[in-house]
Formats: structure tokens, sequence, C-alpha cells
């Protein structure tokens, strides 16, 4: 067995512990669930991908990403990707130090912009961010903005804001940030390097949830025909019915596009195809959760919806994640502009370069 194969092996042991719908229903209740971020702490898995020599597990960046849908798969609350996809990897390129325990991560894009006012040992920062996925339990938050034509990463200790809580249909946390007159010394700002940018990090953004979905999608399959061989109407299996199989295909089809466009976004970070496609593989990913959803609640009829059962609490998450890091309508339309602007000779390189 690989290495690999072994690190999802071990993960799916550790997720498949916590996914129950006890705890789901309290980590829905409560925004995350301490316990399993605990466990992932002290197996490395937190920090999955980052290099060693700034703190990290180490691995590569597709052992991250295996990880990540992993934990769409099993319905993980807790901020994996923010801590060791989009926190850890700004900070490590950063050369900041890296705090111990949960990150919170958030791009400042233009329309919503930070005040940075330079100031002898550092920098004052003012502003209010929406909507930060899992802040109020980060012992950090890392910021990705632009000043003054620059990029900044950007590392705030948690007594530098407040925050007030939210979170989306899934009940994860996603809460309000204040930040009043911080001042962030030198030590924990830096001008990002080369392959940081906002927009780099709102596509990375983009693509952690594309793959979570993924890992989503896998899960509302297996149980959608395990549960159309289990359940039995007219005297035979809902799965032997043409119409139902016509569904299920259609749920596979659909999962198996949007896996295959995330893991080839994956594999396309840091070079020229990154923007192009990630915005194919956030585009599937959305399109999927869509229908998918849909064709999973419709042959499990109403025990799908209660809280009792396993599915709502994939089927929240995929309509949750498809509008995190812009919704595939946002995407595609993106997607159009990049091709309009580049021609038809560089959407066809772009399209067959594979």
């Amino acid at each position: 067995m690989s290495d690999a194969a072994l690190l999802e092996d071990a993960v799916t042991r550790i997720f498949e512990d916590y996914y129950t719908n006890d705890v789901l229903v309290s980590a829905k209740r409560t925004g995350w669930c301490a316990g399993l971020w605990h466990t992932l702490e002290e197996t490395g898995v937190s920090l999955v991908s980052v290099p060693e020599a700034s703190g990290g597990a180490g691995g590569s960046v597709q052992e991250g990403f295996s990880v990540l849908r992993l934990a769409g798969k099993y319905c993980a609350a807790v901020p994996l990707a923010d801590t060791a996809l989009l926190a850890g990897w700004a900070l490590a390129r950063a050369g900041l130090s890296i705090p111990k325990g949960p990150l919170a991560f958030a791009v400042v894009r233009p329309d919503s912009p930070l005040s940075i006012k330079q100031e002898r040992g550092g920098r004052r920062v003012t502003g209010i961010l929406s909507r930060i996925p899992w802040a109020r339990f980060a012992c950090g938050l890392v910021v990705v903005t632009e000043h003054e034509g620059e990029c900044l990463v950007i590392l705030f200790d948690p007594a530098q804001y407040e925050t007030s809580p939210g979170a989306n249909l899934a009940g994860e946390a996603r809460d309000g940030v204040g930040i009043e007159n911080a001042l962030v010394s030198d030590a924990n700002m830096r001008v990002a390097p080369p392959g940081i940018s906002v927009e780099s990090a709102w596509q990375r953004g983009a693509l952690s949830k594309a793959v979570m979905m993924c890992g989503a999608l896998d899960r509302i399959l297996e149980m959608s025909v395990r549960y159309c061989k289990q359940r039995v109407q007219f005297g035979r299996p809902l799965g032997k019915f043409q119409a139902i199989q016509q569904e299920l295909a259609r749920l596979a089809g659909d999962a198996a596009i949007a896996t295959a466009s995330a893991m080839s976004a994956v594999g396309s970070l840091d070079t020229e195809a990154q923007e192009f496609d990630i915005s194919v593989a956030k585009i599937r990913a959305g399109e999927a959760a869509q229908s998918g959803s849909l064709i999973a609640h419709q042959v499990h009829g109403a025990m799908g919806v209660t809280e009792e059962y396993l599915l709502h609490h994939s089927t929240l998450r995929l309509w949750s994640w498809r509008s995190e890091y812009g919704s595939e309508a946002q995407w595609a339309e993106r997607l159009g502009g990049t091709a309009i602007e580049g021609g038809s000779v560089r959407l066809w390189n772009s399209l067959t370069r594979h």
C-alpha cells in the first residue's frame, strides 16, 4: 500500500469515529466539533501539506486535498481547509510562524477593504469582515489583502479582533469579525511572495470547497445506492426500478465529473492553468451539488430530511458550500469572460492541453 493510501486509510478511520448523528447534531448546534479537531491535531493531520520546516506535518498538496475530500465526505465540522491548505499555506510561503491550534482565513477583496496605516513598529488595521469560517474558535486569523499596490499576508492574534457568531445552513461557524485599530507588528505581517495574491488565495479557497463538495457527493451517492437496495416497494427493491436506476446513474455521473474536474485543478495549482481549471471545478461541483442533492432526497423520500438521518448533514453542506468563494454562476461568468478575452485559440489550447 502506498504512503498516500495509508494516509487516506488512517484519516478515514478518524473521521468515521466522529461520523455519528449525535456528534453531527451537536456540531450543528455549537458550530464545530472540538473533539475531532483535537484528534486531528494529535495525529498531525491538521497541518498536512504544510512543510515540516514551517512547523507543519509535511506531505504534498495532493495529499492535503485528498484528506480534505474525506473531510467533506464525513461532514467534518472543523477548519481543516482553513488551517492547513489556506492559512498554513499563506503563512509558510510568507515566512511567518504558524501558531498552534485552529486558524481562520480571510481573503479581503477590493469591495471590502481594510484600513491599514503605517506606524512605527508595525501597522494599524481597522475593518469589518463578514462570514469568516470558524473565526470564534480560531487561535489566529490570517488575512490576505492588498494595500497600496502590495499584497500583504497578516496574522492577527485573537486579542486583536472581536467575533460575532454566525452559521451557514449546515450549522458550521461563519462569524463576523471586527478589527478596531489593531497594531500588527512587522513580525506578523509580510509582503506576499510571488505565488500569493488576493486572486490566487480566492481561487485556492474555491478549490477547497469544490474538493469538499466532491467528498459529500460521494457520500450521498453511497447512501442512495444502499437505501435503494434495502427499500422494498411493490414487492421489489427500489433499485430494480428503471426510473430509479436512471436517477442514480445521473448522480454517479455528475459526482464523477465533479471529482475529475477538482482533482485536475489540484494538479494545476501554481501553473498558468490554475484559474481555468479551478473555475471549471467550482462550476461542476456546484451543478452536481444541486442535481445530486435533489436526486438523493427524491430516492430517500421524506426520511432524508429528518435530523435523525445522516443524509441531510451532507446535503446541507453541499447547499452551503456552493455559494462560498463564489457560486457556480459567478465562476461561469468569469470563465466566459476569460474565454472571450483570450480568443478562440487560447480557449482551444486550454481545453486540449491535457
